[in-house]
């Protein structure tokens, strides 16, 4: 799970949790341009906010520090490496206390007489050849994320508005998909051992279409999964608000009768998962549908085309990364770019609430799944039926 902390404003960043949760509910468990460099001379701002930047797989680091401002500064000049004299210059009180906080949280590192950051950064020149490949593999997948997004879309009647959802954090960003990916980067390499395991990394300009994923297994009935981008509500909010009302919500939405109680409906109305009667829109999946089976195929075998795009060797050389790091950074740029080429042909309808800041929070509904275990008769068969 993303770790993230209701109260404060923090950004999210990408996480999955670990795939035997995930295998357990399976699936649910203008045209190209030129991505541009940060300038003529690949200089950077010295104000980015940092942590609306980086982003994390399963690799655990101190995220207090991380989203504490008053850090900015130090992590802005850890970008190309700083010595000690030079973040002494920026006059930053308590400078000593934060980099051993920052260099206990694995977010810096000292080498010799430079502070680094303890990730790559993807800037510059890097960048504009990563957008290059981004753009060129986006270009060939596009025609079979377009079917695989019409194959979705036909069977979810009745749900039409949750396709952004489904197709993002279900299938592109969903357990099935990253488990594929797992097993061809082995093929890949030819290395047994290959995984996909905790990496981290930090790229700037976002990508407009930039998106995450977070996964919550503690509800009686079973997981919820929020989509999220820098301008939804954050996870843990809706998260904490679902969990809350979980009886209410679940039994309005399945009677079809109005949430009685005032506050459950008025918390629950922030984010549109009641309706302006009072009644329950919570998209509830079970594990063993004939959406979850379709999207467990498609899923699947779009991570497996996807794989056959990309050069994983030649993407980490040239970021200077590993072939996991390669991997988890790029299968993500492709996916974004993907996003919005389908937005832009009108295949899919991405969300206001995803894209722009402030927009109404009553749409957030869009971004939510809930997985039904309590459908779940046996793990076996339900391999056995989605060919896992």
């Amino acid at each position: 799970m993303i770790v993230n902390d209701p109260g404060k404003e923090k950004i999210m960043v990408d996480r999955k949790s670990t795939f035997s949760l995930f295998f357990v509910t399976c699936v649910f468990l203008g045209m190209y341009r030129p991505y541009p460099a940060p300038g003529a001379d690949n200089t950077l701002p010295r104000d980015i906010e940092f942590r609306r930047h980086f982003s994390s797989y399963n690799f655990g680091i101190d995220w207090e520090a991380l989203v504490d401002l008053g850090n900015n500064p130090i992590l802005n000049a850890c970008i190309e490496a700083a010595t000690l004299a030079e973040l002494e210059s920026l006059e930053i009180p308590d400078l000593a206390a934060r980099l051993q906080k920052l260099q206990r949280g694995n977010l810096i590192r000292k080498i010799d007489q430079h502070y680094h950051l303890n990730f790559p950064a993807i800037i510059g020149k890097k960048q504009a050849k990563l957008g290059k490949i981004v753009d060129r593999v986006s270009l060939e997948l596009l025609p079979i994320a377009e079917n695989m997004t019409g194959q979705i879309a036909a069977h979810l009647k009745g749900h039409e508005q949750m396709l952004y959802h489904v197709v993002w954090s279900i299938v592109m960003d969903g357990p099935v998909a990253w488990n594929t990916l797992d097993n061809e980067l082995k093929k890949q390499l030819g290395k047994n051992d290959a995984s996909i395991t905790g990496t981290m990394w930090w790229k700037y300009p976002n990508h407009r279409y930039r998106a995450g994923t977070n996964s919550y297994g503690d509800l009686q009935i079973g997981q919820v999964r929020i989509s999220w981008s820098l301008s939804t509500p954050m996870p843990p909010v809706v998260h904490a608000v679902i969990k809350k009302y979980e009886r209410e919500l679940l039994q309005s939405t399945n009677t079809g009768k109005p949430v009685e109680d005032l506050s459950a409906r008025q918390a629950l109305a922030k984010y549109g998962l009641v309706d302006s009667k009072g009644t329950g829109s919570l998209y509830v999946v079970d594990p063993s549908s004939e959406i979850a089976r379709v999207c467990a195929e498609v899923s699947q075998a779009f991570a497996k085309e996807a794989m056959k795009h990309i050069d994983v060797q030649q993407t980490a050389k040239m970021l200077g990364v590993t072939p996991v790091q390669a991997l988890v950074v790029i299968y993500h740029e492709i996916c974004y770019e993907l996003l919005e080429q389908l937005a832009i042909k009108e295949v899919l309808d991405v969300p206001e609430v995803v894209l722009s800041p402030g927009a109404r929070t009553d749409q957030t509904y869009r971004l939510i799944s809930v997985i039904d275990l309590t459908k779940l008769k046996s793990l076996d068969q339900l391999k056995s039926k989605l060919n896992l």
